[in-house]
């Protein structure tokens, strides 16, 4: 049998509040009609749990981690606004390798899922991790964009 991951109630708290919101409720901009995200979710599953990184299109960025713990704002970081707002940009440039859709599972292990947020919907795709790192994927550099915000937001954790 496999054992069942528990998550924190703030974790699934957060990551519903991104997932089933809207741009009004954030407070953003529409975004451009090239690159039509104004929100992205990467989650990746591990053998304990899963964690999960939000970025919006005003820049700002935040990292759940499903124990409870993690990273929120990031905002008033120039160096997290800047990778935020780019991995946010390159989503909505990378809709046509997603499906719309209205259930959000989270990732089993090893596994990485893009949830993309915009007017018209939530878009995903889904991953094998060692494929995006290895680039054998196409959202290899979306997943890549996605690891600098969290490097950034890592940085600036740690100098605080």
């Amino acid at each position: 049998m496999v054992p069942t991951k528990v998550s924190a109630p703030i974790y699934s708290d957060l990551r519903n509040q991104a997932l089933t919101g809207s741009r009004a409720a954030f407070a953003l901009g529409p975004a451009p009609a090239e690159a039509p995200a104004w929100g992205v979710l990467m989650e990746t599953g591990v053998p304990d749990g899963s964690y999960t990184l939000v970025s919006m299109s005003d820049g700002s960025a935040s990292l759940y981690l499903s124990s409870g713990g993690g990273v929120i704002g990031g905002i008033e970081h120039e160096r997290v606004r800047r990778v935020s707002e780019a991995f946010v940009r390159f989503a909505g440039q990378s809709l046509a390798e997603m499906a719309a859709t209205r259930e959000f599972p989270l990732p089993r292990t090893g596994r990485t899922v893009f949830y993309v947020l915009t007017d018209s919907g939530v878009f995903t795709s889904e991953a094998d991790e060692n494929a995006l790192v290895e680039e054998h994927h196409a959202l290899s550099r979306l997943f890549y964009a996605g690891h600098d915000v969290i490097t950034e937001l890592r940085l600036v954790s740690a100098m605080e």
